[in-house]
């Protein structure tokens, strides 16, 4: 029985078979080499202070926060922006992550730049996509103004925006060099700007903490080792990994999971450099919206889809009435949009059991605030570790990204890519 059952209830349509103490063993490995750093934010609590510190000395006439980031310098922050509780006085926080001409524009125009503070997020200080939104905003954001508000979150050594910090004097926060970009939601990356818009990051990080020693108690038995194995037994068989969030405020949850499982597990060659071409696809679901949109296709189409769904408690407000002899409306009277969401979430999970799908239903109890959060995100990072190191993969780089970002400079005549 894990620690965090009281908080996370995981249950499948299956018995998966227990996590081997080989991955165990080797995940054990790995921390002690210091790979697997995202696992000591949850205790740095220097590098909190660094984030909170420079949070505090952020002044009052700063209204809105725009970050700049992409992937993994994004995807958490949308998350915890989405789903925690914000503290009054928090900041606007808009995430900019797409070099659209039409985004920024809206950014341009919508926004006060003098009441502004830029937050420029890149860990190795070369992407490209991100230093591209920070040269269209630039000259807006500077005009008229000797030295705008920016802060750099970046490498703590090297890159061009650790040097472009250091020559112009912006505050700047490091992001730790053994945290990969998406396991970082609990670095600066996230947790300043995070503070800024009023969240709970002290909170955040104690429930991250305890998952982390739920694993650290409970192995095979923990959360994030179950969570593991039951995607484990089913990885092959069913290669479409949904992650269906019963709570609009964790769409977001959705998509960073979806970053975190391809890049983490989507790999060409295992750990000995022999050819595997494994990994799911994700695809973040928001119910019950796609009840109406893509149950369709799991119930009729391929029979390839592991489903997560993921569902949480809330408070409930009764329907009012007031429409008798309409019977599609009345029937509603004294009930609630929630109970009508949970119903449903227990109708489409059993709808797919029903179809021989492998079913995955995990439940946040009580409410979902920022402990909650820290519980799942870590929970979700631990079990991708374990996952990929099962599966005799490298869960933690990224090759395969490497050739785009080639064609791209080739693309564009940067110099040395032509």
């Amino acid at each position: 029985m894990s620690s965090l059952d009281r908080h996370l209830d995981l249950g499948f349509s299956f018995d998966p078979a227990p996590l081997g103490g080989d991955t165990l063993s080797l995940f054990s490995d790995w921390r002690k080499a210091g790979k697997l750093g995202f696992l000591s934010l949850p205790g740095d609590s220097a590098l909190l202070g660094q984030s909170l510190e420079l949070a505090a000395s952020v002044p009052p006439s700063v209204r809105t926060v725009i970050v700049d980031g992409i992937g993994g310098s994004a995807l958490g922050l949308r998350a915890l922006l989405s789903a925690c509780p914000m503290r009054s006085g928090g900041r606007r926080t808009l995430v900019v992550d797409s070099p659209d001409e039409a985004t920024l524009e809206s950014v341009r125009s919508g926004e006060d730049p003098s009441s502004s503070l830029l937050v420029v997020v890149t860990k190795s200080g070369t992407t490209a996509e991100t230093l591209a939104i920070f040269l269209d905003l630039w000259e807006w954001f500077s005009a008229g103004r000797a030295e705008p508000r920016v802060v750099a979150i970046t490498d703590p050594e090297s890159g061009d925006l650790r040097r472009l910090a250091e020559a112009r004097g912006w505050p700047s926060l490091p992001v730790p060099r053994n945290v990969g970009g998406r396991y970082s939601v609990l670095s600066p990356v996230g947790i300043f700007p995070a503070a800024l818009a009023g969240v709970d990051v002290e909170g955040l990080l104690l429930g991250a903490a305890e998952a982390l020693a739920d694993f650290d108690e409970g192995g095979a038995e923990s959360l994030p080792a179950r969570i593991a194995a039951g995607s484990l037994a089913r990885f092959r068989s069913h290669p479409v990994a949904v992650f269906f969030t019963y709570c609009d405020a964790l769409y977001d949850t959705g998509l960073w999971f979806a970053q975190l499982w391809a890049e983490s597990l989507g790999k060409g060659k295992d750990l000995s450099g022999n050819p595997v071409c494994t990994g799911q696809t994700p695809l973040a679901c928001r119910g019950p919206a796609d009840q109406h949109s893509l149950v369709q296709l799991f119930m009729e189409g391929p029979a390839d889809k592991f489903v997560t769904i993921l569902s949480v408690e809330k408070d409930a407000r009764p329907l009012p009435g007031g429409f008798g002899g309409y019977p599609a409306i009345e029937w509603l009277e004294g009930r609630s949009v929630q109970e009508l969401r949970n119903a449903e979430a227990i109708a489409t999970s059993q709808a797919l059991r029903e179809r021989g799908l492998p079913v995955a239903e995990l439940h946040v109890r009580g409410l979902l605030d920022a402990a909650a959060m820290g519980r799942l995100l870590m929970a979700y990072e631990i079990a991708t570790v374990l996952t990929g190191l099962a599966l005799g993969v490298n869960p933690l780089d990224q090759p395969g990204v490497e050739r785009g970002k080639q064609l791209t400079f080739r693309e564009m005549g940067r110099e040395g890519y032509r």
